[in-house]
């Protein structure tokens, strides 16, 4: 989980330490619309994971993230 959160903070372009698994949607100041779908794509570019648009509006914190990508 925490190299998950190491990737995350830097899509963010933050420091780690500000972000954790219960980081969500519109509650974490860097991560709005826009940032959400940069981190799908980017999270689908890193770790080799097709992420459709219904699941991806489902997904509300880093939690459901690395959630999802586990289950791939």
């Amino acid at each position: 989980m925490q190299d998950f959160l190491n990737f995350a903070a830097e899509v963010f372009e933050v420091d780690p330490s500000e972000i954790d698994e219960t980081t969500s949607l519109n509650e974490f100041y860097k991560w709005d619309s826009l940032m959400h779908l940069k981190l799908i794509m980017e999270i689908e570019e890193k770790y080799e994971v097709d992420i459709p648009l219904d699941d991806a509006a489902k997904i509300k914190s880093l939690k459901d993230l690395y959630s999802y990508i586990q289950a791939s």
